[in-house]
């Protein structure tokens, strides 16, 4: 978009309802683009910045370290220093001791994703012929990968405005993260394919069951899975995958493993 259309879609939609979240907005964009001038490793892994929900990170911060004041009220150089602190997320997290779901609230809401994700999203994708369904949309195998290659921007942008249907910020991240571990498998194992659309939530849904009945715990909710460390949701979330692929996924024919190239037919 020109700076021209920025301006009149920001004029258009947001000022007549909100003005100062226009002008606000207004200053995001700003000092985004001074940023990425001078500190462009800080957008690494964001695909789109979408301001509306770099807003949302920033009283996601505000929240999460008990200050009461309103991000309208802060200055422009407390703005500022507000937005740099989310996007170096990485540089303090630890530090700071930030639970699992604040960092992946935090994450989620800047959409960030690890490097070379969208290309193995497109390696899932030629594995699973129905598709891969999250938050009730599918992104079906065909027509989008005739349509779309590798390496072109339109396939990133589709996968990312697919993450963007996913209203809490902590499940998009943990979307993510599953994406990954379902690449990471499939790769390893180049027999495997899906015989039905790869659903994400429900194999959220699986790995959560799992773990609560490991811990003994009451609620089969996603939103345990979101409370514990990436190292060890990654052993559940890959559990989920793998009995997936038992039960409901296949193993392509004649697959030559060994010395003495024995098949599975």
């Amino acid at each position: 978009m020109t700076p021209a259309e920025i301006q009149s879609v920001m004029y258009s939609t947001v000022q007549p309802y909100d003005v100062i979240q226009a002008v606000l907005q207004q200053e995001i964009i700003l000092y985004c683009g001074r940023l990425i001038s001078t500190n462009p490793e800080l957008f690494r892994g964001i695909l789109k910045i979408r301001v509306g929900w770099v807003l949302e990170a920033m009283k996601y911060y505000l929240t999460l370290f008990g200050q009461e004041k309103k991000l309208e009220d802060h200055s422009p150089y407390e703005v500022r220093q507000l937005l740099y602190k989310v996007l170096s997320i990485k540089e303090w997290s630890n530090t700071e001791q930030l639970t699992p779901r604040r960092r992946r609230q935090l994450e989620g809401c800047l959409c960030r994703v690890p490097a070379s994700f969208y290309n193995q999203v497109w390696d899932v994708m030629t594995r699973t012929p129905h598709g891969i369904r999250v938050a009730g949309n599918v992104i079906p195998q065909q027509p989008t990968l005739s349509n779309m290659t590798k390496s072109e921007l339109t396939f990133p942008l589709l996968v990312e405005e697919m993450l963007n249907n996913i209203q809490q910020p902590e499940y998009r991240q943990l979307t993510v993260e599953l994406l990954t571990i379902v690449s990471t498998i499939l790769c390893r194992n180049p027999e495997l394919t899906f015989s039905q659309a790869l659903d994400l939530e429900q194999l959220m849904n699986d790995a959560a069951h799992m773990y609560v009945k490991d811990h003994n715990l009451q609620e089969e909710e996603i939103s345990c899975l979101v409370e514990i460390p990436y190292v060890r949701s990654t052993g559940y979330l890959a559990r989920a995958v793998v009995n997936t692929v038992l039960k409901g996924g296949q193993i392509s024919k004649n697959i030559e493993c060994g010395p003495e190239s024995c098949k599975i037919s």
